[in-house]
């Protein structure tokens, strides 16, 4: 993922542990300077 002079790299695995999507969501929302919420995370589907 790639925004402004940020980059994450995001694994390919196809299961994620709970402790891992939270882990990237607050990393991601930290990158975004924002709460990533239960309908932007919806969106994404």
């Amino acid at each position: 993922m790639t925004y402004q002079n940020h980059r994450l790299s995001i694994p390919s695995n196809s299961e994620y542990s709970v402790p891992q999507l939270r882990f990237m969501v607050r990393e991601i929302g930290a990158i975004l300077e924002r709460e990533i919420t239960m309908s932007d995370w919806y969106a994404l589907l």
